[in-house]
């Protein structure tokens, strides 16, 4: 049996509604399964399960209400949601379930759970203008130090017996200091009760068929979570994207042919990363981590029978890799700490004039201008290197010559 066998063993879920059919709106009064008198602020947002709204409470403590959609109230989510609230998890890296929210007969209505202020990753990472307006000083460390956050947080409620199943970026919320805290638990997967829910595009690929018909494993949330910190390094550019292809991008993804070298991987002939910036932050990453999230995203398309990377080694990797930006680090250079994404490329009726040719460093297709490739012809040994790769090599050649002097 392969180890990425999906396992039937989904509880049997009751579908008998329990709740009322009644639809609510600020200023109405609920009650917590602790006779807690809940009264409902303005809305914040609405999905396909349900909506939320704003909680006041006699506590005073910043809250939350998510009300299901009468006909998502049934009597396996009030038991999911009875045991969700017994788990004792009170990690900041999670805004989890706290109480059941009943109407006066003691019908079920939603669920309450802590508020937390932030921004959607979503709605900034994955566009360096976006994320300039959002976060104005942020660089490409804290972009790593974001993935870090990410990776550790996915790893404490992994240790707490979570699978979080629907793992996208509209499900975490971010602050200015890079701290992450995931909402929407209550879809999350505990024990046999399946997650239901999820996202095509962070779905890994040996899934099919309805969500809620197995149980997902840690496996499954190391692939999504791989796609994510891809996408938030890379600007929101797809790890599957690649030049001159109309392919679909779940296509892509299903056969699993990455555009970027990893290990022992190399593309196929005429696969190259995609003319978008954040094309090259690929050959930035440290060894260890690139063959970490290539793995995990192609692992299963070429029958690769190693178990993914786990969100644990995952933030390893990512910890080295912010420790080599930091003074003294072997990535202590503007080079690696700063740049945010690449400089746009040149117009069409430039790239019309240029030469095709692939870097020796990095391995990206790059066009260069017939005058550079008759001074590299006529020096025998220049390799043919991108423009990044060879600023890269003179700035980080020139810090070392400026130590040698110093010394």
């Amino acid at each position: 049996m392969s180890i990425y066998t999906l396992h039937h063993r989904v509880r049997l879920l009751d579908e008998t509604f329990c709740g009322n059919g009644g639809k609510y709106s600020t200023g109405d009064v609920l009650f917590s399964d602790r006779v807690k008198r809940i009264v409902l602020g303005k809305p914040i947002a609405e999905g396909g399960e349900g909506s939320v709204f704003v909680a006041h409470s006699a506590l005073g403590s910043p809250l939350v209400a998510k009300l299901y959609h009468p006909t998502q109230r049934m009597r396996w989510r009030e038991q999911k949601l009875r045991l969700r609230c017994s788990w004792p998890i009170r990690s900041p890296c999670v805004a989890w379930s706290r109480e059941i929210l009943y109407d006066e007969l003691r019908r079920l209505v939603g669920v309450l759970m802590p508020r937390v202020d932030g921004v959607p990753l979503g709605a900034f990472a994955f566009h360096a203008e976006l994320l300039t307006n959002q976060f104005p000083s942020w660089t490409r460390y804290d972009l790593t130090r974001l993935c870090l956050n990410l990776s550790e947080s996915v790893h404490t409620l992994h240790c707490n017996g979570v699978v979080l199943g629907d793992l996208h970026p509209g499900n975490v919320m971010v602050s200015p200091d890079g701290s992450v805290c995931w909402v929407d638990a209550d879809s999350f997967q505990i024990e046999d009760y399946p997650c239901s829910v999820g996202t095509e595009r962070f779905r890994a690929p040996e899934i099919h068929g309805n969500f809620g018909g197995f149980l997902r494993t840690r496996s499954h949330d190391a692939y999504a979570l791989s796609v994510l910190l891809f996408m938030t390094l890379a600007l929101g550019l797809s790890p599957f994207a690649r030049q001159g292809s109309g392919e679909d991008m779940q296509e892509a993804a299903r056969k699993g042919v990455l555009p970027y070298p990893f290990a022992s991987y190399k593309p196929p002939p005429g696969i190259y990363p995609p003319d978008t910036p954040g094309r090259y932050v690929w050959s930035y990453l440290p060894r260890k981590l690139r063959d970490a999230l290539g793995h995990n995203l192609t692992c299963v398309q070429r029958r690769d029978l190693r178990p993914r990377a786990m969100p644990g080694y995952l933030a390893r990797c990512l910890q080295q890799y912010l420790r080599d930006m930091e003074p003294g680090g072997g990535r202590d250079h503007p080079m690696y700490r700063d740049l945010l994404y690449d400089r746009l490329c040149p117009p069409r009726s430039l790239l019309v004039q240029m030469i095709p040719n692939i870097c020796t460093d990095c391995g990206i297709l790059f066009r260069e201008a017939p005058d550079d490739v008759a001074r590299r012809l006529r020096q025998s040994h220049a390799k043919s290197l991108c423009k990044l790769c060879i600023r890269r090599h003179s700035t980080l050649n020139q810090a070392f010559l400026n130590t040698t002097i110093n010394h």
